[in-house]
């Protein structure tokens, strides 16, 4: 028996998706930075919660009208998503935990988790980013797995597995070498302390936890409060999108865009607006297929996608990005190091969520994919023995007529 297997479903389409548009906007955000040197700009947030308002309203409506063209009495499903009419007149009528009131609160306070991630990306954070590694963000990803899986199994109270814990702890393993790396690695100087370092870290931890904190919270009413996803997406994004603008007038964001204009010609600022609107148009399928992830996986399946292609990206920085440089030259060490560490993390997270399963130590017993060999087994030894019996009833029958 091979001790490795890849374990692929039909659903698997919707993560894979999110991975696409997630990258795909990160492109295009390196496209502004170097091409109009607009990165780190808090008007990215209202961009990005239009695009979650009118994704989740066209395919919320979408599914509403989709639902009432389905046969009464059967069940049906979008995008893998089972639907529920959820009409007192069911007999499988479902009472949401909590009260609409309640139910808003959650969303509100998911928007303003979301909000918060930008202003210390784009306000605290880049005091740091000259002293910092370019791709030093990008590779502690990997903390919102560890956060989540504590709101998995203390606020939602749902159950971890072998492979769950073991793929954690390696994880964990990974992301504090990495911390310690980046404490030997750190260029000593009098304008970045290890104290200023530590802050880095405080923040980064910090923003993590707010996405850990989005996707539990939209996990707890998907699952207790039977909420569409879409419905969930559009009211998040109407919150988050008024919110921002709140928050991108006062702070004078406004004003990024307008530095814009006035160094670019006509032609370019166009362009420059119209990458804009393939913004908004990325994050609204970004969030689309991270709510529909989070619902037909888990938390943690969504978080992968967050750091799966990071050996990539930091191959991308090395190479493009003049990244882990140690006295003006490439510190191999500091690079290769990050690297393997990073295929470490993304492979034992595919392990975690059961797209790689291992063999080893028993693993793999239970996993998805063998719990459901397991049952086709049963079921097929289950219809053999049924056969027998039929079998030698008939002959015993036989053998009666015959006498």
């Amino acid at each position: 028996m091979a001790l490795i297997k890849f374990a692929l479903r039909r659903n698997l389409i919707y993560p894979l998706q999110l991975l696409l548009y997630t990258f795909a906007r990160v492109v295009l955000t390196w496209i502004l930075g170097h091409s109009f040197e607009f990165s780190a700009s808090l008007f990215f947030s209202p961009l990005m919660f239009l695009g979650e308002c009118s994704g989740g309203a066209i395919f919320y409506f979408y599914h509403k009208k989709f639902i009432k063209k389905k046969d009464e009495g059967k069940e049906s499903y979008f995008m893998s998503i089972k639907l529920l009419r959820n009409t007192e007149d069911d007999d499988d009528y479902f009472i949401p935990l909590d009260s609409n009131i309640k139910i808003l609160f959650l969303i509100f306070a998911n928007a303003i988790f979301d909000l918060s991630e930008y202003p210390i990306l784009t306000s605290l954070m880049p005091k740091y980013y000259k002293h910092l590694s370019n791709s030093f963000t990008t590779r502690y990803t990997g903390f919102s797995t560890l956060l989540t899986l504590f709101f998995y199994v203390y606020a939602l109270k749902l159950p971890i597995y072998k492979h769950h814990k073991f793929s954690i702890i390696i994880i964990a393993i990974c992301l504090i070498i990495m911390i310690i790396i980046e404490y030997i690695y750190h260029e000593k100087n009098i304008y970045f302390s290890y104290k200023q370092l530590t802050e880095s870290f405080i923040f980064m931890v910090v923003v993590e936890t707010f996405i850990s904190l989005n996707d539990s919270v939209e996990k707890y009413l998907f699952e207790y409060d039977y909420m569409n996803p879409f419905l969930v997406l559009m009211y998040e994004g109407l919150f988050g999108f008024i919110l921002s603008l709140i928050y991108v007038g006062a702070s004078g964001s406004f004003g990024d865009v307008g530095k814009v204009y006035d160094k670019c010609s006509g032609g370019k600022f166009a362009l420059f607006l119209f990458l804009l609107f393939i913004y908004v148009i990325l994050s609204a399928g970004k969030n689309l297929f991270r709510v529909v992830t989070n619902k037909i996986y888990s938390p943690m399946t969504k978080t992968l996608t967050d750091y799966l292609f990071n050996p990539i990206y930091l191959i991308y920085y090395n190479s493009l990005q003049d990244d882990f440089k140690s006295g003006g030259k490439t510190n191999t060490p500091y690079f290769v190091l990050n690297l393997i560490l990073a295929i470490i993390i993304s492979f034992f997270g595919c392990v975690y969520n059961e797209f790689i399963i291992l063999f080893s130590f028993g693993l793999g017993n239970e996993t998805h994919d063998q719990i459901s060999q397991r049952s086709l087994t049963n079921i097929s030894e289950e219809l053999m023995n049924i056969s027998d019996d039929e079998d030698s009833h008939d002959s015993s029958d036989d053998n009666s007529s015959s006498k």
